[in-house]
Parts: C-alpha cells; sequence; structure tokens
C-alpha cells in the first residue's frame, strides 16, 4: 500500500470518476471559451460553485472515515453532504458555461445512476462497520433533502482542518477554484 501524501498515494486517488470528471470540466471550459458568458447565468453559477465547494469542505472536516459513524456537521442534517456539494458544483460549473444539456445530463446521472449506486455500495459497508448505530442514523437522516433540526443522536466531533487534509479535500478544493478563476477569466476577457 502506498504511503499517504506521496506521488504513488495521489496516483491511486486517480479513478475513472476522477477522470470523466476532468473530462467534463475541459468540455465545459472548452463550450464556455467561445461564446460572451452573461451575469444572469455566472453569477449563480458561481454561487453554486462556491456553495457546494463550501459544503464538501464543511463535510470533509467532520468525516472520520472508517473510523466512527460521522453524526456531526452537515452529517446531523443529510447523509450525504459531499455528493450534494459535488452536485452543486456541476450545476455551477454549467450554469457558467451556459450549458443546460451537461447541467440536465449531470442531475440525471446523479439521480439515476451515481445516488442509488453509492447508496448500496455504501450502505453495506457501513452496516458491517457499525451496525445497529448505522441503521437508527440511516432511519432517522435523509440522503439528500436535509432535515430542519439536527439528528438528536449527534456526535460530539468538530471541525477539523487536519480531518479535511486526511480526507484530501484541500486538493479537490484546490481544483474547483482553479476551474473557477478559469470561468471568471472567460467572463471578463
Amino acid at each position: 500500500m502506498a504511503v499517504k501524501d506521496t506521488l504513488q498515494y495521489k496516483l491511486t486517488k486517480i479513478t475513472t470518476k476522477t477522470v470523466l470528471a476532468a473530462i467534463v470540466a475541459v468540455v465545459m471550459f472548452f463550450l464556455a471559451k467561445d461564446k460572451p458568458l452573461v451575469a444572469v447565468w455566472f453569477l449563480p453559477g458561481a454561487f453554486l460553485t462556491i456553495a457546494g465547494e463550501w459544503l464538501r469542505l464543511w463535510a470533509a472536516g467532520h468525516l472520520r472515515k472508517n473510523k466512527q459513524l460521522t453524526t456531526t456537521g452537515p452529517y446531523s442534517y443529510v447523509k450525504n453532504p459531499l455528493y450534494i456539494g459535488t452536485l452543486l458544483i456541476t450545476l455551477g460549473y454549467s450554469a457558467m458555461a451556459m450549458n443546460q444539456w451537461i447541467m440536465i445530463a449531470g442531475f440525471v446521472w446523479f439521480f439515476i445512476y451515481y445516488a442509488p449506486y453509492k447508496k448500496k455500495q455504501e450502505n453495506e459497508k457501513l452496516i458491517g462497520s457499525f451496525g445497529d448505530s448505522w441503521k437508527v442514523y440511516d432511519a432517522a437522516v435523509p440522503d439528500y433533502f436535509p432535515r430542519f433540526s439536527a439528528y438528536p443522536g449527534k456526535g460530539t466531533n468538530r471541525w477539523s482542518w487536519d480531518v479535511v487534509k486526511e480526507n484530501s479535500e484541500h486538493e479537490t478544493a484546490v481544483a474547483v477554484l482553479a476551474g473557477l478563476a478559469v470561468m471568471i477569466y472567460l467572463f471578463f476577457r
């Protein structure tokens, strides 16, 4: 197994999903480069992108993967804040690029394929790791539409930058912000 924070470890993080995300990003930049971007699309898109990454950073700072059931931060309101953040980022970039087809495709892909696939895959793993605690949490907290009040059984963990780094979300944030910088450049050129 590769040692964390080495190039070899980082290369193990390159998956079909990350390659596809990069391809979609390049396509969006390519589609946006030759047309004048308009504020009515760009500003809400930039807001969604920033909100999505903010949610991912908040969630990643609470997520103690494979160590304990995470029920603090955004996880006390919704089970999948990282996925919601990714969806918001995708929708935000699509709006900034004024490409409703990628926006619709991203939305459909998320709810028809990605969300059900991840639910099945992760549910089995979480039951195996956390048993009844997971079952109680799973029944009480919605997957994608947040509850209005915090989960009553939420833990006491606090957000931590070290945990964000453990989850490599700081690298995702850099990539998202670099993409946002490219879109801002295309908007103001």
